[in-house]
């Protein structure tokens, strides 16, 4: 874990490359995963609502579909609107992802996502970079109104595949390994934190621990605090999955650790 702070709004943006191998390590990781379960591993309910485990893998491959086939998105967002009136509505289009995949035989939802993954990487890779540069509009993501393709494809596919590995091994009690490139997946969250809506302005250094750790510099002027919290598990809090992180102050004033606890942005 580096100890010299970063101010977070100065960290580099991941290029396409960069972007690549973060991807390309989670898909690896997810083959290995897949492969290891067994059994009612497929049923064990999660930390995302409604999903169990199957449901996550299919919203995953959903979201390959998505990239492979970009006409799908629209087309599941009118089915989400029907469907979901209640829900905002990415969560809905999340929800039919999972709806569509919804008992597949275990092996054959593994072939698929292996299958999809494979295709959807080629995909990102090939893109032109007008397409990459469009913009989005997010509903459902308090924030982010906007999204351009390059920054949702590299980052953002990433990231989800990297923390819904973890929802699955919170859910089947293993050991999440955070993988190689954990520490600049998690970089990219704390640059999204402040350089976005998210972070409120209280100005801390954020120690993060373990797995992924680094120390960060969140806010403006001089630091009023300086507190501890797990890498891995402050990922979790901000995504809204845990609102009790253990989060230590080391020393100033409390109310950083409280601004830290209470932080929560879109992942």
């Amino acid at each position: 874990m580096s100890m010299t702070a970063v101010q977070a709004r100065d960290i580099t943006r991941a290029d396409r490359p960069t972007a690549r191998l973060h991807r390309d390590a989670e898909i690896n990781a997810w083959h290995g995963l897949l492969e290891a379960l067994d059994g009612t591993d497929w049923q064990r309910r999660t930390v995302c609502e409604e999903w169990d485990v199957a449901d996550i893998v299919g919203h995953l491959c959903g979201q390959a579909e998505d990239v492979i086939r970009p006409w799908s998105f629209p087309l599941r967002d009118r089915r989400a609107k029907q469907v979901y009136p209640d829900l905002p509505l990415l969560d809905a289009h999340m929800m039919v992802q999972a709806d569509e995949h919804r008992g597949t035989a275990p092996a054959e939802l593994r072939a698929r996502f292996e299958r999809l993954w494979a295709k959807a990487t080629r995909t990102i890779s090939r893109n032109p970079g007008l397409f990459r540069r469009m913009n989005v509009k997010v509903d459902g993501m308090p924030g982010l109104n906007k999204l351009n393709l390059g920054y949702i494809q590299d980052i953002l596919l990433a990231r989800d595949l990297w923390m819904h590995r973890d929802d699955v091994c919170q859910a089947l009690g293993r050991e999440f390994d955070a993988g190689p490139y954990a520490e600049a997946v998690i970089a990219q969250v704390m640059l999204d934190l402040e350089d976005g809506p998210f972070w409120q302005g209280t100005p801390v250094v954020l120690v993060l621990s373990g797995q992924g750790g680094g120390t960060y510099r969140l806010g403006r002027g001089e630091p009023i605090a300086t507190v501890q919290t797990d890498a891995v598990g402050y990922m979790r809090t901000l995504s809204g999955r845990d609102d009790q992180p253990v989060v230590e102050l080391l020393e100033g004033d409390r109310a950083g650790a409280e601004a830290v606890a209470s932080c929560r942005m879109p992942f």
